[in-house]
């Protein structure tokens, strides 16, 4: 009877208490609470550097494109995903990132035939022979958006292939009358080699979820600020500023105020020629607009 007694008190003290278990417990919670908010850090850090090194990819890509072309820049897609006027002929011309096929932007999501052979789709774009991997066209935060992920048929954007947008300078935005009409421009046009060339833009920038979608009705953008329009710098990883491609390949962080600053320079006041800032190059227009 003594012996059994012993054997079993000997067993119960291999065991924890209540209290010790609730102390291991808030050990354990404490820590979590530690390691989360870092591991949360270093996460958004590295969807940071990811954009940052698809932006110098594009300056790669759009600097291997130019020399192997005569210094041209490629169309910068500014169509509204329609055809464009080339020396007086509608035509579907290749830009940096699509060509419009069949009226339409090629949508490797939510459109046949694109969505059978995705790949296919960024092949019909410039740029995509020399940034062969659909990845790198992407924000890691931004595929997750509502505009991205709703249909197009359902209020989704018209282009799905880039979360990245170029500057309509770039275009010389449409021509003068403000059409989809082909105007080709050359790297050493842009007057100087700082001007901004591509960005991830605001799909907030004027209200949430305003102006939404239409930030990416193509894959050029006009970067008008409200209350002229609604252009802006994105803030996905930061809500004071975005990432911005400029010129010569290199990429720089942009706050919100410098982007406004920038864009709402009263026109012909801008440090360049004729008064032309850094995203308004324009190199047909006097004043860069």
């Amino acid at each position: 009877m003594s012996t059994k007694s012993n054997s079993y008190t000997a067993a119960e003290r291999l065991g924890f208490t209540l209290i010790e278990l609730l102390v291991v417990i808030a050990i354990i919670a404490i820590l979590a609470a530690m390691i989360l908010p870092a591991l949360a850090n270093a996460k958004a850090k590295a969807q940071r550097m990811t954009c940052v090194t698809n932006q110098k990819q594009m300056g790669l890509a759009c600097a291997m494109y130019a020399s192997d072309n005569t210094d041209l820049l490629a169309w910068a897609n500014w169509d509204g995903g329609a055809t464009v006027t080339v020396k007086g002929q509608s035509q579907d011309l290749p830009g940096w990132l699509y060509t419009v096929t069949d009226g339409a932007i090629p949508n490797p999501y939510d459109s046949v035939p694109w969505k059978n052979n995705p790949i296919t789709a960024w092949q019909t774009g410039n740029w995509f022979k020399y940034m062969p991997n659909q990845k790198s066209y992407y924000c890691p935060v931004d595929i997750k958006s509502k505009t991205f992920t709703e249909p197009t048929s359902q209020g989704g954007r018209e282009n799905k292939l880039s979360s990245y947008v170029m500057n309509g300078s770039a275009a010389e935005f449409g021509g003068e009358s403000g059409g989809n009409v082909y105007n080709p421009v050359k790297t050493t046009q842009a007057w100087s080699t700082m001007c901004y060339l591509l960005w991830e833009p605001d799909e907030n920038c004027i209200a949430p979820g305003n102006p939404g979608a239409f930030e990416f009705n193509d894959a050029a953008n006009s970067p008008d600020v409200p209350p002229v329009g609604g252009e802006g710098i994105g803030r996905l990883h930061s809500k004071n500023g975005g990432n911005i491609l400029a010129m010569d390949g290199h990429v720089q962080y942009l706050t919100i105020l410098q982007f406004a600053q920038d864009s709402s320079t009263p026109t012909g006041r801008g440090p360049g020629p004729g008064g032309r800032t850094l995203l308004w190059w324009n190199p047909a227009g006097t004043t860069g607009h």
